[in-house]
């Protein structure tokens, strides 16, 4: 004989309705505390971007952000000794993961940073890009300035002060890259928060 779950379950395939969050919270609803932790630990185990956010989320250290970082360096900069492409869209979406599991806006205009300060030294180190890679880097930097605002004063401080860092490659980058960089780095310099 089914339970009233399975039978929930047969009506729903038989159903064509697309699944949705009012659909997922109101199975959630009904759940008890012990089945809502076994629901999140069968999250956790499934895969890591799921423990990744449960850590970042529930138990914030350096390991896991340094973990972040890795990934999204790793994405932009693989070792170029290596086969692993260049995968600009993994990393933003790692920095996009990271922000919707903490909202830590300091870290994540850190690993904006990372990004960009990645793609920028591989650009310089091995001649690599093209227009959609700076176009890329460009719009990060566009929006880490966006957001330095944001930021307290005592945070904001030293972030201004690695993006400006970054025009020390105008001579080095080509395609209007590094005066792109160079650009942004004198807007930056005259901020109080620089001095």
């Amino acid at each position: 004989m089914p339970t009233d779950l399975k039978r929930a379950r047969l009506e729903s395939r038989k159903t064509k309705v697309q699944p949705t969050w009012a659909h997922v919270k109101a199975s959630l609803e009904k759940l008890d505390r012990i089945g809502l932790m076994a629901l999140i630990h069968d999250m956790y185990e499934i895969d890591g971007v799921n423990r990744r956010v449960l850590h970042e989320r529930f138990v914030p250290n350096n390991a896991t952000f340094q973990r972040y970082r890795k990934l999204v360096r790793g994405a932009v900069f693989p070792d170029p000794l290596s086969d692993r492409p260049i995968r600009l869209r993994e990393a933003a979406a790692t920095i996009r993961e990271y922000q919707r599991a903490t909202g830590n806006l300091t870290g994540t205009v850190d690993l904006m940073l990372d990004f960009v300060e990645a793609g920028t030294a591989q650009a310089a180190d091995l001649g690599y890009g093209d227009d959609a890679y700076f176009a890329a880097l460009e719009r990060k930097v566009n929006e880490i300035v966006n957001l330095l605002d944001t930021l307290p004063s005592a945070e904001r401080r030293p972030r201004t002060a690695r993006l400006i860092r970054l025009a020390e490659y105008q001579g080095m980058i080509g395609w209007g890259y590094g005066d792109f960089l160079a650009d942004v780095a004198a807007k930056l310099h005259g901020r109080a928060e620089v001095k």
